[in-house]
């Protein structure tokens, strides 16, 4: 048995993957550093993480970080040398990388020394102002090295890296204190549309040889639940096909990968979908076979030289072509058909409580805001139960569990927040006609025009104080915790 130590690098997830909008599924809120930077991004970050000292500085040279990435000696190295300068200048100018020691990276030398210290890790803010971690995934080097220095093939190594990467980024991982009982299959299920969006892969066909050349350098495996069809009341049945589902190749991934798929479909099964098994399955090729031979058969009989036993093949093939054609209904908002049928099956139910019952937290989430979208519209949200929530979310969120008292809101002003009107104060027309305006603060009269709406000068800068106060409380705490250590 070998003692060989199997060294790893924390890799964040938002290098090679694009940062989606989770309302809408499909907006890219920020691109990944691959997207933006190029293929090199993740071996150029390996390399910067690896010569870390124990405070997090990187002492390092251009062509250092060429020679641990094995381009020292290439023909192109001038050209390497450029792409690394103009790498480390775009994530500077994106703040994931500092310097320490004063540079000049449009002159700087190919052996001149840098100081530095990569940010890649650092708290971000989300939507909502609140402190949240950068995602990673771990990089093993016995993984990188059978890519990156034991693979020959004709595939690029950086494209098969990133695609290791990405599906790798996306696997789930139980805890260590988590139940046999509560266990999840540790896999992803990426599309083949958001792979290529985040790597650069311009084709399924060529994003199929890069997976596959991963199960051949036993890196992955991966499986497939099927075609998946519903029924659409009096309507043709809907078709979608499933995503592949992958897990990182190690003992017992089979049974892992076994277990996922099993899940998956016991999952869409209570959604209302069936699987079609692979005896009624048509794969594309056959389909493209088919309109071929139909193609060569129909020129045939339009030179009048089609022999009778091929006027029977061409009825045959004609029926299977008008099968798959019309047997299934692809433009239709699944999303719609699920919601109507749990609506139908739980009509005391709205959606989100639906959802919140299944345990689906995200699904939920969406249901509800939708669901007060609406009632905004439709001008069924009560003003009393706005301000309830905005009394509520003040004086109990987390992000205000640390301020005092004395710098929270007062019994009075929760009063007087409850009796305003929030239809004006958000009707921008009605504040263009009125001259004399009531402050929604102190309930006085004012006619000043001010940078806070609906708030007379007077409160707005009472308001600024507070939060000044409020501010140095926290910056004081921050300092007081810092200096425990």
């Amino acid at each position: 048995m070998s003692n060989e130590v199997n060294n790893f690098n924390q890799i964040s997830n938002n290098i090679v993957q694009n940062i989606i909008n989770k309302d809408t599924n499909e907006t890219i809120n920020e691109p990944s550093i691959i997207q933006l930077y190029g293929k090199k991004s993740v071996v150029y970050f390996k390399q910067l993480i690896e010569l870390q000292n124990i405070r997090g500085d990187i002492h390092f040279t251009i062509d250092m970080i060429l020679w641990k990435m094995g381009l020292k000696e290439s023909l192109n190295i001038k050209k390497e040398r450029k792409y690394l300068k103009q790498f480390l200048i775009n994530i500077h100018k994106i703040s994931l990388i500092s310097f320490i020691n004063e540079i000049d990276l449009k002159t700087l030398s190919s052996n001149d020394f840098i100081v530095a210290k990569l940010n890649i890790y650092d708290y971000k803010n989300d939507k909502n102002g609140k402190p949240q971690k950068i995602k990673y995934f771990i990089l093993l080097d016995s993984e990188y090295n059978k890519i990156m220095n034991e693979y020959f093939g004709e595939l690029d190594k950086y494209n098969l890296l990133n695609l290791f990467c990405n599906i790798k980024s996306r696997i789930f991982i139980n805890s260590a204190d988590t139940l046999v009982s509560k266990r999840k299959p540790e896999v992803s299920y990426p599309s083949y549309k958001v792979i290529m969006e985040d790597i650069f892969i311009e084709s399924a066909k060529t994003l199929r040889l890069y997976i596959d050349e991963l199960v051949k350098l036993n890196l992955i495996r991966f499986s497939y639940a099927g075609d998946m069809v519903m029924k659409n009341n009096n309507d043709k049945p809907i078709r979608r096909k499933a995503n592949f589902t992958y897990v990182v190749f190690k003992s017992g991934c089979e049974t892992e990968l076994e277990n996922a798929i099993s899940l998956f479909k016991n999952h869409k099964r209570a959604e209302g979908w069936s699987f079609l098994t692979k005896e009624k399955e048509i794969s594309a090729d056959e389909k493209r076979s088919i309109t071929q031979k139909i193609n060569m058969l129909e020129k045939l009989f339009k030179n009048k030289t089609l022999t009778q036993s091929q006027k029977k093949e061409l009825k045959v093939l004609k029926k299977k072509q008008e099968k798959w054609k019309v047997e299934y209904n692809e433009g239709i908002d699944i999303r719609e058909i699920e919601e109507n049928k749990l609506k139908s099956e739980n009509p005391n139910k709205s959606l989100s409580e639906i959802y919140d019952d299944k345990g689906f937290d995200a699904k939920a989430e969406r249901a509800y805001e939708e669901e007060n979208d609406q009632q905004y519209k439709d001008g069924q949200m009560n003003p009393d139960d706005i301000m309830t929530d905005i009394i509520n979310t003040i004086n109990n969120d987390e992000i205000f569990k640390d301020i005092p008292e004395s710098l929270k809101l007062t019994k009075q002003l929760q009063d007087e927040l409850k009796e305003i009107d929030i239809n004006d104060i958000w009707d921008d027309e009605l504040e263009s006609e009125i001259k004399v305006k009531i402050c929604v603060i102190c309930r006085k009269e004012y006619t000043e025009i001010t940078n806070r709406k609906n708030w007379c000068q007077k409160c707005i800068d009472n308001q600024e104080n507070l939060d000044r106060n409020a501010k140095k409380y926290r910056d004081n705490q921050e300092y007081n915790y810092a200096d425990e250590f």
